[in-house]
Protein backbone atom coordinates (compact mmCIF):
# COMPACT_ATOMS: atom_id res chain seq x y z
CA UNK A 1 0.00 0.00 0.00
CA UNK A 2 1.34 3.51 -0.52
CA UNK A 3 1.31 6.04 2.46
CA UNK A 4 -2.03 7.56 1.04
CA UNK A 5 -4.19 4.56 0.95
CA UNK A 6 -2.73 3.54 4.66
CA UNK A 7 -4.51 7.16 5.35
CA UNK A 8 -7.23 6.58 3.55
CA UNK A 9 -8.08 3.12 5.27
CA UNK A 10 -6.81 4.53 8.61
CA UNK A 11 -9.66 7.76 8.28
CA UNK A 12 -12.20 4.72 9.47
CA UNK A 13 -10.85 5.66 13.12
CA UNK A 14 -12.54 8.49 13.53
CA UNK A 15 -14.79 9.38 10.33
CA UNK A 16 -18.11 7.28 10.80
CA UNK A 17 -18.18 5.05 7.68
CA UNK A 18 -21.83 4.32 6.62
CA UNK A 19 -22.71 7.32 7.86
CA UNK A 20 -22.69 10.81 6.90
CA UNK A 21 -20.04 13.12 7.23
CA UNK A 22 -19.20 16.54 6.47
CA UNK A 23 -15.73 16.81 4.81
CA UNK A 24 -14.06 19.48 3.32
CA UNK A 25 -12.91 19.56 -0.78
CA UNK A 26 -9.15 19.64 -0.91
CA UNK A 27 -8.84 19.48 -4.56
CA UNK A 28 -10.22 18.78 -7.69
CA UNK A 29 -8.31 16.15 -10.57
CA UNK A 30 -9.52 15.07 -13.87
CA UNK A 31 -11.79 12.27 -12.62
CA UNK A 32 -13.06 13.14 -8.39
CA UNK A 33 -13.22 15.65 -5.63
CA UNK A 34 -10.22 14.54 -3.04
CA UNK A 35 -12.22 15.08 0.76
CA UNK A 36 -10.86 14.99 4.03
CA UNK A 37 -7.81 17.42 5.73
CA UNK A 38 -4.52 17.46 5.35
CA UNK A 39 -3.53 13.70 6.47
CA UNK A 40 -6.56 12.07 5.48
CA UNK A 41 -8.34 12.19 2.14
CA UNK A 42 -11.57 10.30 0.83
CA UNK A 43 -12.46 9.68 -3.04
CA UNK A 44 -15.34 11.17 -4.44
CA UNK A 45 -15.98 10.83 -8.16
CA UNK A 46 -17.57 13.75 -10.32
CA UNK A 47 -20.46 11.19 -10.87
CA UNK A 48 -21.21 11.09 -7.43
CA UNK A 49 -20.91 14.70 -6.80
CA UNK A 50 -24.47 16.47 -7.19
CA UNK A 51 -23.15 19.59 -8.55
CA UNK A 52 -19.62 21.24 -9.36
CA UNK A 53 -17.90 21.91 -6.24
CA UNK A 54 -15.39 24.39 -4.90
CA UNK A 55 -12.03 23.70 -3.23
CA UNK A 56 -12.33 24.72 0.97
CA UNK A 57 -16.03 24.31 0.48
CA UNK A 58 -17.41 21.80 3.06
CA UNK A 59 -19.92 19.18 1.84
CA UNK A 60 -21.83 16.48 3.49
CA UNK A 61 -21.65 13.22 1.89
CA UNK A 62 -22.16 9.42 2.76
CA UNK A 63 -19.10 6.99 3.33
CA UNK A 64 -19.18 3.30 2.16
CA UNK A 65 -16.57 0.71 0.66
CA UNK A 66 -16.46 0.35 -2.40
CA UNK A 67 -16.28 -2.94 -4.56
CA UNK A 68 -12.63 -3.26 -3.90
CA UNK A 69 -12.98 -2.48 -0.14
CA UNK A 70 -11.96 1.25 -0.39
CA UNK A 71 -13.45 4.21 1.43
CA UNK A 72 -15.44 6.36 -1.18
CA UNK A 73 -18.23 8.76 -0.78
CA UNK A 74 -21.12 10.25 -2.11
CA UNK A 75 -23.83 12.94 -2.03
CA UNK A 76 -26.48 10.91 -3.17
CA UNK A 77 -28.35 10.25 -0.15
CA UNK A 78 -28.97 6.02 0.11
CA UNK A 79 -32.65 4.77 0.72
CA UNK A 80 -32.00 3.66 4.25
CA UNK A 81 -29.03 4.11 6.67
CA UNK A 82 -28.35 2.79 10.16
CA UNK A 83 -30.81 4.03 11.68
CA UNK A 84 -33.44 3.83 9.80
CA UNK A 85 -34.52 0.47 7.74
CA UNK A 86 -36.85 0.54 4.67
CA UNK A 87 -37.95 -1.37 2.06
CA UNK A 88 -35.56 -2.59 -0.81
CA UNK A 89 -36.24 -3.60 -4.19
CA UNK A 90 -33.90 -7.14 -5.24
CA UNK A 91 -32.00 -6.49 -8.83
CA UNK A 92 -29.79 -9.94 -8.97
CA UNK A 93 -29.12 -12.96 -6.70
CA UNK A 94 -26.53 -15.14 -6.97
CA UNK A 95 -27.21 -18.76 -5.31
CA UNK A 96 -23.36 -18.98 -4.36
CA UNK A 97 -23.78 -15.60 -2.20
CA UNK A 98 -26.88 -14.34 -1.67
CA UNK A 99 -29.47 -11.58 -3.26
CA UNK A 100 -27.97 -8.18 -4.11
CA UNK A 101 -30.57 -5.08 -3.04
CA UNK A 102 -30.77 -1.49 -4.65
CA UNK A 103 -29.95 0.97 -2.15
CA UNK A 104 -30.21 4.22 -4.35
CA UNK A 105 -26.15 4.08 -4.82
CA UNK A 106 -23.95 2.98 -7.41
CA UNK A 107 -23.03 -0.19 -5.58
CA UNK A 108 -26.09 -2.65 -4.51
CA UNK A 109 -26.40 -3.81 -1.11
CA UNK A 110 -26.10 -7.96 -0.43
CA UNK A 111 -27.89 -9.86 1.59
CA UNK A 112 -25.89 -13.18 2.24
CA UNK A 113 -27.67 -16.77 1.63
CA UNK A 114 -26.89 -17.89 5.46
CA UNK A 115 -30.06 -15.33 6.18
CA UNK A 116 -32.22 -16.73 2.96
CA UNK A 117 -34.23 -19.76 3.22
CA UNK A 118 -32.92 -23.35 2.58
CA UNK A 119 -35.04 -23.50 0.08
CA UNK A 120 -34.13 -21.47 -3.02
CA UNK A 121 -37.27 -21.21 -5.04
CA UNK A 122 -38.49 -19.08 -1.70
CA UNK A 123 -36.02 -16.65 -2.40
CA UNK A 124 -36.46 -13.25 -3.15
CA UNK A 125 -36.10 -12.51 -7.30
CA UNK A 126 -35.97 -9.20 -9.05
CA UNK A 127 -38.44 -6.90 -8.49
CA UNK A 128 -39.62 -8.39 -4.76
CA UNK A 129 -39.33 -5.91 -1.81
CA UNK A 130 -37.56 -6.60 1.26
CA UNK A 131 -37.97 -4.59 4.66
CA UNK A 132 -34.19 -4.65 5.51
CA UNK A 133 -31.50 -2.93 7.91
CA UNK A 134 -27.71 -2.32 7.64
CA UNK A 135 -25.63 -3.86 9.46
CA UNK A 136 -22.02 -3.03 9.68
CA UNK A 137 -19.02 -5.73 10.07
CA UNK A 138 -15.46 -4.91 9.93
CA UNK A 139 -14.87 -3.15 6.05
CA UNK A 140 -18.48 -4.28 4.83
CA UNK A 141 -21.74 -3.49 4.60
CA UNK A 142 -24.71 -6.38 4.37
CA UNK A 143 -28.36 -6.17 4.33
CA UNK A 144 -30.33 -8.09 7.03
CA UNK A 145 -33.74 -8.51 8.11
CA UNK A 146 -36.18 -6.64 10.05
CA UNK A 147 -37.84 -9.13 12.38
CA UNK A 148 -41.17 -9.09 12.03
CA UNK A 149 -42.06 -7.73 15.68
CA UNK A 150 -40.15 -5.00 15.36
CA UNK A 151 -40.59 -3.42 11.94
CA UNK A 152 -43.45 -1.49 13.37
CA UNK A 153 -41.08 0.36 15.58
CA UNK A 154 -39.92 1.53 12.35
CA UNK A 155 -43.34 2.05 10.46
CA UNK A 156 -46.44 3.50 11.69
CA UNK A 157 -49.33 4.04 9.41
CA UNK A 158 -51.39 6.89 9.73
CA UNK A 159 -54.44 5.31 7.72
CA UNK A 160 -56.52 2.58 8.04
CA UNK A 161 -57.44 -0.47 5.40
CA UNK A 162 -60.75 -1.27 4.55
CA UNK A 163 -62.59 -4.21 4.76
CA UNK A 164 -63.17 -5.54 1.69
CA UNK A 165 -60.81 -3.92 -0.45
CA UNK A 166 -57.76 -4.80 -1.73
CA UNK A 167 -54.17 -3.27 -1.14
CA UNK A 168 -50.75 -4.35 -1.98
CA UNK A 169 -48.46 -5.50 0.27
CA UNK A 170 -44.87 -8.09 0.53
CA UNK A 171 -44.30 -11.34 2.19
CA UNK A 172 -41.99 -11.05 4.67
CA UNK A 173 -42.83 -13.91 6.90
CA UNK A 174 -43.77 -17.54 6.71
CA UNK A 175 -45.83 -19.24 9.65
CA UNK A 176 -47.52 -22.83 9.97
CA UNK A 177 -50.44 -21.50 9.16
CA UNK A 178 -50.00 -19.07 6.68
CA UNK A 179 -48.34 -16.13 5.52
CA UNK A 180 -47.63 -12.66 7.32
CA UNK A 181 -47.49 -9.23 4.83
CA UNK A 182 -46.83 -5.96 5.33
CA UNK A 183 -48.25 -2.79 3.28
CA UNK A 184 -45.42 -0.46 2.33
CA UNK A 185 -46.85 2.30 5.09
CA UNK A 186 -46.63 -0.74 7.85
CA UNK A 187 -50.30 -2.19 7.56
CA UNK A 188 -49.73 -5.85 8.55
CA UNK A 189 -51.56 -8.08 7.01
CA UNK A 190 -51.82 -12.05 7.96
CA UNK A 191 -53.35 -14.80 5.11
CA UNK A 192 -53.76 -18.21 5.99
CA UNK A 193 -52.78 -21.04 3.39
CA UNK A 194 -56.30 -22.04 2.94
CA UNK A 195 -56.80 -18.42 1.84
CA UNK A 196 -54.27 -18.24 -1.11
CA UNK A 197 -53.57 -20.50 -4.29
CA UNK A 198 -49.82 -20.58 -4.89
CA UNK A 199 -46.63 -20.79 -2.39
CA UNK A 200 -45.20 -17.18 -2.15
CA UNK A 201 -41.74 -16.19 -2.05
CA UNK A 202 -39.72 -13.46 0.73
CA UNK A 203 -40.77 -10.12 -0.77
CA UNK A 204 -43.32 -11.05 -3.04
CA UNK A 205 -45.33 -8.71 -4.15
CA UNK A 206 -49.02 -9.97 -3.50
CA UNK A 207 -52.92 -7.59 -3.87
CA UNK A 208 -54.96 -8.82 -0.78
CA UNK A 209 -58.42 -8.20 -0.31
CA UNK A 210 -58.84 -7.49 3.59
CA UNK A 211 -60.93 -9.73 5.24
CA UNK A 212 -60.68 -9.06 9.24
CA UNK A 213 -59.50 -5.43 10.78
CA UNK A 214 -58.09 -6.75 14.51
CA UNK A 215 -57.34 -3.32 15.52
CA UNK A 216 -53.46 -1.65 16.04
CA UNK A 217 -52.81 -1.54 12.33
CA UNK A 218 -53.42 -5.68 11.96
CA UNK A 219 -55.49 -7.12 9.51
CA UNK A 220 -56.45 -11.05 8.42
CA UNK A 221 -57.04 -11.10 4.40
CA UNK A 222 -57.57 -13.46 1.50
CA UNK A 223 -55.49 -13.53 -1.85
CA UNK A 224 -59.03 -15.94 -3.52
CA UNK A 225 -61.76 -14.51 -5.17
CA UNK A 226 -65.30 -15.08 -4.16
CA UNK A 227 -65.78 -18.48 -6.29
CA UNK A 228 -68.33 -16.35 -8.47
CA UNK A 229 -65.48 -14.23 -9.29
CA UNK A 230 -63.62 -17.56 -10.01
CA UNK A 231 -65.75 -19.83 -12.15
CA UNK A 232 -64.51 -18.72 -15.03
CA UNK A 233 -60.96 -18.45 -14.45
CA UNK A 234 -61.37 -22.15 -12.60
CA UNK A 235 -63.16 -23.59 -15.64
CA UNK A 236 -60.49 -22.38 -18.20
CA UNK A 237 -57.72 -23.89 -16.05
CA UNK A 238 -59.50 -27.02 -15.90
CA UNK A 239 -60.25 -27.40 -19.94
CA UNK A 240 -56.58 -26.58 -21.00
CA UNK A 241 -55.61 -29.21 -18.72
CA UNK A 242 -57.86 -31.81 -20.48
CA UNK A 243 -57.29 -30.93 -23.71
CA UNK A 244 -53.07 -31.03 -22.82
Amino acid sequence: FTQKTINMLTISVFRPIFDYNKLKVLRETDHAFMLGDEEHEVFLHKKQAERPLEVDEEVEVFLYYDNQKRITATMTKPIIDQDHPGFLTVVDYNFRLGIFLNMGLIKDWLMSRDDLPFIRKEWPRKGDRLFVRLRVSKNQLTAKFVPRFEINDFLKPDTTLEVDSEYTAYNVYKTEEGNVFFTEQGHQIYVYFKHMRKEYRLGEEAVIKITIDRGNNQYSGTLIKQKELMLEEDAIIIKTYLEE
